[in-house]
């Protein structure tokens, strides 16, 4: 995927699809919303709550459990998948955990709605991504 820089967020298009990426310091969560709704409106198939769910649960984990700094990227492929990444330097994994009064349904609503999930691990940080795929035959 190709990528230019035409604000602070970098977005581009290319011939494998379509790429956000945006600092969570400074890009508020209706903006990380507004972008999800623009990508997967381009998406026949994948509904554009779900993807608005999972990426609203991932950047909201990021900013409740995970230090600075922390980005996200939000993609759509040249099949009309969905993907975000959401980067942050903690090494803490994140965790379905059993919901109670204080949470704990986010991920477990990740696992319901996306097609998959995961967290990959690097020096000092990670990144958890989700990938909501159009159903087959759309």
């Amino acid at each position: 995927m190709s990528v230019m820089t035409p604000d602070p967020e970098r977005s581009g298009d290319g011939p494998d699809g379509l790429c956000v990426e945006m600092d969570l310091r400074t890009a508020p969560a209706a903006r990380v919303r507004a972008e999800v709704r623009h990508l997967v409106g381009r998406c026949p198939g994948i509904e554009v709550c779900d993807a608005v769910q999972v990426s609203d649960e991932l950047v909201s984990n990021a900013r409740c459990h995970a230090r600075s700094p922390r980005s996200c990227r939000l993609m759509v492929d040249g099949r009309g998948g969905f993907r975000i990444e959401v980067d942050d330097a903690s090494p803490a994994p994140a965790r379905v955990r059993r919901p109670d009064h204080t949470g704990g349904r986010g991920l477990l609503l990740v696992a319901q709605l996306a097609t998959r999930w995961g967290t990959d691990y690097r020096d000092g940080g990670k990144t958890v991504w989700a990938e909501l795929d159009r159903p087959a035959g759309n």
